[in-house]
């Protein structure tokens, strides 16, 4: 697994833990906590996407469609 591939996998987990902070927070009825997170969402999700757009990242296209042929078939 690449450097690029590593960096991508542990942004992803940052992300969807986040995103589960996020979650309980809501139910706790807080927005707060949810105000402190947000910015971070944003921040991750954008060098996720910054990684992907890096000439040289070993990205195959072949599972991003796979991907999106996946999500298509579930709605």
């Amino acid at each position: 697994m690449s450097k690029y591939n590593e960096a991508r996998n542990v942004l992803i987990k940052s992300r969807d833990e986040i995103l589960r902070e996020l979650a309980v927070c809501g139910q706790a009825g807080g927005t707060g906590r949810a105000a402190a997170y947000a910015p971070q969402l944003v921040n991750i999700q954008g060098a996720i996407e910054a990684i992907d757009r890096i000439e040289g990242a070993d990205v195959p296209k072949v599972d991003r469609m796979a991907a999106v042929r996946a999500a298509k078939s579930a709605q």
